[in-house]
């Protein structure tokens, strides 16, 4: 065999003027054990982890070649599982910002992560629409559960049992047996993809969202409890509402086609509740208590909801009682004669709606003991917004605490240029030209330009000239950072501008 020649090859050496890419999720994590200030986002291959109070980068995890598609913290705040573009999984331990564990077993993008309540176990969904669960202390994949037909959206894991509901583009919510790793139940509720799901009251609530306004709430009841002879027909018939007796004939003869062993859980709908947005579900998620569930469309609204808990819920139906009660006496009746039942509404209650500075990406959210709920908020223009919104107020009205911008631009980059001693650097996009030294990676100019398509130093390096989609070649003097002259060069756009020597 010959000798093998050996060439050189260009890697990145530097990223700077991101502060988040949109491509995956915001997630909030546990910093020297302060939750709710510090917020994980994906930059490009790596992971940026900033602290929203000082609008500081804290930690860079350190991704090889792949996009970040997917993050999730684990419960003890201790780990963040990433999962990339490529269908890797990376666990990265936030003390020493190392990728401690890899995982890899999908053939395409990782679109879903979530670790089970103990942080022992990790679920993850991708594009290849197969569903994995790793084991994470002995870092091995346990199985792969294999049903969807098209990309997964969502994972969730039960605190209670050993189930996992999965969502994916086929408009299926799946339900898995990991016990004996099979799909024993599937929900066909939905004319479209289902984009999100969560769930509630203590798990007795699925909530899935699709690409209308409405947001599907399906009853969760669990098998085994309600075969114990020893327990009261009330309970039985507590959590249900007005839309569950009209879809009790068709559950029956839904169930009729199943075998008994696998009737591990009874799901039917209960209702809806209509969202503002009429665009489809971007992401659909609660906080980790399970009172606060918010969901946000491809604008630029995020929708908060709260949900009663079950001494909230029996105090409403007391007052409800009454009032019916003395209604029934005004209108001399001995009794009312149907029970008081509470409406979905009243039981999952808009808050208020928040509005961001752009289009929304992803969001977190994080309730504190005191009742403040802290959000925040990724954005499609390279911007994270955080945002805190006091519940106990009699109408809670969102604040924006914090808003992380750095130097980085609000739109695409159309064009670089190097400045001739090469210690500066020209890029430029749709609303301004930036000017950033290249040994500190700082941003020292920001001029506000037309859209920009090229540009170049001017010999000296004391100017530059901008040529726009409108036709016009822009100079900016550097000193003053001010635009000293416009020309109306072309009609069409300016695609290319060169230097020729006047000698």
């Amino acid at each position: 065999m010959g000798l093998t020649r050996q060439y050189l090859r260009y890697g990145p050496a530097a990223l700077f003027g991101l502060v988040a890419s949109a491509r995956g999720n915001a997630a909030f994590v546990a910093l020297r054990g302060e939750r709710g200030r510090c917020v994980a986002v994906p930059a490009c291959e790596h992971v940026f982890v900033w602290d929203t109070r000082k609008g500081e980068k804290v930690l860079i995890l350190k991704g090889l070649k792949q996009e970040v598609s997917y993050l999730c913290p684990s419960p003890d705040g201790l780990h963040l599982a990433v999962g990339y573009e490529d269908g890797s999984i990376r666990v990265f331990s936030l003390l020493s910002g190392e990728a401690n564990i890899t995982f890899n077993g999908h053939k395409a993008a990782v679109t879903a992560l979530q670790y089970d309540h103990l942080g022992g176990r990790l679920v993850s969904g991708s594009k290849d629409t197969d569903v994995i669960v790793w084991d994470v202390i002995n870092e091995s994949g346990l199985y792969r559960l294999r049903g969807h037909k098209d990309a997964v959206t969502q994972v969730l894991f039960l605190k209670e049992k050993n189930l996992l509901v999965t969502s994916g583009k086929d408009t299926l919510v799946k339900w898995w047996d990991l016990d004996t790793q099979h799909c024993f139940k599937t929900l066909v509720g939905h004319r479209t993809e289902v984009w999100g799901m969560a769930l509630i009251s203590e798990e007795k609530r699925l909530i899935t969202g699709s690409a209308d306004s409405e947001l599907r709430v399906w009853d969760i009841t669990y098998i085994q409890e309600v075969k114990d002879p020893d327990e009261p027909e009330s309970k039985k018939s507590k959590g249900s509402s007005p839309g569950a007796e009209e879809n009790t004939e068709e559950d029956e003869t839904l169930e009729l086609d199943e075998r008994p062993e696998e009737r591990l859980v009874k799901c039917s709908k209960v209702g809806s509740i209509m969202r503002e947005g009429r665009d489809r579900i971007v992401t659909l998620a609660t906080d980790r208590t399970g009172k606060i569930l918010a969901c946000h469309g491809t604008d630029a609204v995020l929708e908060v909801f709260s949900v009663l808990s079950e001494e909230e819920v029996q105090k409403k139906l007391e007052k409800k009682m009454k009032k019916a009660k003395k209604k029934a006496k005004q209108n001399s009746e001995e009794e009312p004669e149907r029970g008081v039942e509470l409406s979905l509404q009243e039981e999952i209650q808009r808050v208020t709606n928040i509005r961001a500075s752009s289009k929304i990406k992803s969001f977190d959210l994080i309730l504190s003991p005191k009742g403040e709920l802290k959000i925040v908020l990724l954005l499609q223009n390279n911007i994270i917004e955080s945002y805190n919104l006091n519940l106990s107020a009699q109408v809670p009205q969102a604040v924006r605490a914090s808003k992380i911008t750095i130097g980085g631009h609000r739109s695409d980059v159309r064009t670089l240029a190097f400045s001739s001693d090469n210690i500066a650097i020209l890029s430029a996009a749709a609303e301004s030209v930036k000017i950033w030294n290249r040994s500190t990676l700082q941003c020292i100019r920001t001029m506000d330009c037309e859209y920009a398509l090229c540009s170049l130093f001017v010999p000296g390096d004391r100017q530059v000239i901008i040529g726009t989609k409108t036709g016009k070649l822009q100079l900016y003097d550097l000193a003053s950072g001010s635009l000293m002259e416009t020309l109306n060069a072309h009609d069409g756009a300016v695609w290319s501008i060169a230097l020729s020597p006047d000698q």
